[in-house]
């Protein structure tokens, strides 16, 4: 697969250093632990954001809100009674 894209980071020698370490650990190399590591750990942010973890209070609350007659406020059900400026 092509990789047009570049990700420069600056280091200090230790990180380097236990990045290199860990990369042949692992039989591979500083790039491919990093881009491996980097991935899982973006992968795992992203699912944080898009789970939603509740309570069974707080689930039974949600089900109720979500089963619940949907609500009309009245000022926003007169603008819609009212005619359209294209209607005029």
């Amino acid at each position: 697969m092509a990789k047009p894209e570049r990700l420069d980071l600056r280091l200090t020698v230790e990180q380097k250093r236990l990045i290199e370490d860990a990369a042949h650990l692992e039989g591979t190399t500083a790039a491919g632990f990093t881009v491996a590591a980097v991935m899982e750990r973006a992968a795992e942010a992203v699912q944080r954001q898009r789970t939603l973890v509740l309570s069974p209070e707080a689930w039974d609350e949600f089900v109720a809100a979500l089963d619940a007659e949907p609500t009309m406020p009245p000022a926003l059900r007169e603008l819609l009674d009212k005619p359209s400026v294209l209607e005029s």
